[in-house]
């Protein structure tokens, strides 16, 4: 059986979408391609369980860019047994039909459901993301879920982890946590809605330095200018070290299982720092997203800090709808009390 998988990103919706992909392959012993957009597409870099990577510019997944997505599909257009449409939205459904296999997708509209074959109703930001990509499997009547099996691959080689033992031997790093405040700033999304605002970044950092605690800010290449800005407000020498863009993500995640805690908000990093399986070592701020459809359970327990449950809108995780105006997310958090 050869299946396709078709998914956009981001990094965290993909990383939460490999159970799904593992035990597809375990279950089934089928053939895996997956068509990915580009800036996510490393969070399945060395994963065994998938044969081909077909990677598209982020664009050829917009409704302006999907010209680009169309030409690939036609091209295998008879190659798969079964599609999994793991993004939401109705025009993917609409797309898959190009590969002439039987579809499962997500509804979220209604006449979604004519366009696939078995459907998934997507409706709860209360429940784990991950559990909602399981229930595609369930959907397709092709084997037996196991809803306990959710943990994150992300495979870490023997280079991704030298590379950070450099940096850390370069800096004689022996204690240190990480800071990464990044979130809805990306390929598809440009308000950085999900970051810690100024005030709470610049109380956060000088309680941790004044703690006396070596701080790495980590995350991607979009987050050294801001790190940078930090660390020279801040002014406090090689106890607050900027390697944002610096390392892939199987070598970040490695650096977050390095680190006495991590303190991250909602974005690839605390993904990352699931997989790696770190447990109270993780904070996670929460301005407009719910926790509980993007941590597991037991991280809600002791990772996930949230404020904001009375001005949040779930449309933005549902619909990708944002309010307008947006109101001030995370102005409640206690810092110190947090770190205590």
């Amino acid at each position: 059986m050869k299946i396709l998988l078709i998914k956009r990103g981001a990094i965290g919706d993909l990383l939460m979408a490999t159970p799904l992909i593992r035990q597809l392959k375990k279950k089934l012993r089928c053939h895996i391609d997956i068509i990915v957009g580009k800036s996510a597409s490393s969070a399945l870099l060395n994963n065994p369980y998938v044969d081909n990577k077909i990677i598209l510019p982020d664009r050829a997944f917009s409704l302006l860019g999907s010209l680009g997505l169309v030409k690939q599909l036609i091209l295998i257009r008879e190659d798969y047994d079964y599609v999994f449409v793991l993004d939401k939205h109705w025009y993917f459904n609409f797309l898959a039909k190009i590969i002439d296999a039987p579809t499962v997708g997500y509804i979220r509209e209604k006449f979604s459901k004519k366009l696939l074959n078995h459907a998934v109703i997507y409706n709860n930001v209360e429940r784990y993301h991950a559990l909602y990509y399981l229930d595609l499997l369930k959907a397709s009547n092709l084997a037996q879920v196991d809803y306990a099996d959710i943990y994150l691959d992300l495979f870490v080689t023997t280079k991704d982890k030298q590379l950070v033992d450099t940096y850390l031997n370069q800096y004689q790093l022996y204690s240190f946590v990480v800071v990464v405040n990044s979130g809805g700033n990306n390929a598809y999304e440009k308000a950085g809605l999900r970051m810690l605002p100024e005030n709470k970044i610049y109380e956060l950092l000088r309680e941790l330095l004044k703690a006396g605690r070596t701080v790495i800010l980590a995350g991607s290449e979009l987050d050294f200018a801001n790190n940078q800005e930090y660390i020279e407000v801040l002014n406090a020498g090689l106890k607050l070290i900027n390697l944002a863009g610096k390392l892939n993500l199987a070598a970040s995640s490695y650096l977050f299982s390095r680190a006495e805690h991590c303190y991250v908000t909602d974005c690839g990093a605390m993904h990352l720092a699931v997989a790696q399986k770190i447990g109270e070592r993780l904070s996670a701020f929460f301005g407009p997203s719910n926790p509980a459809h993007i941590l597991p359970l037991n991280y809600l327990r002791h990772s996930a800090y949230w404020t904001d449950q009375d001005i949040y809108n779930p449309d933005y995780q549902l619909n990708g709808c944002q309010q307008n105006p947006e109101p001030k997310y995370f102005q409640r958090l206690n810092i110190k009390n947090i770190l205590s």
